[in-house]
């Protein structure tokens, strides 16, 4: 699981699960661009909305579109 508590990002160690994308066993992060569980290799496949995602789950941030 990955959290943000008060102001500290928290990455605990996970249970090995299904990779919501490629179904795939493996430790998953919550970084799927809907906030979907996955696996490192599918994270790498998107690094940018990864990054993102990753961004908004542990630190609150969110992209904001400036057009």
């Amino acid at each position: 699981m990955s959290e943000r508590v008060n102001d500290t990002a928290v990455i605990y160690a996970e249970n090995p699960q299904q990779c919501d994308f490629c179904g795939e066993i493996g430790e998953l992060r919550p970084y799927g661009p809907n906030g979907e569980c996955i696996c490192f290799k599918c994270a790498m496949k998107d690094e940018e909305t990864t990054r993102k995602m990753c961004d908004e789950v542990l630190f609150g941030e969110s992209e904001v579109d400036n057009e």
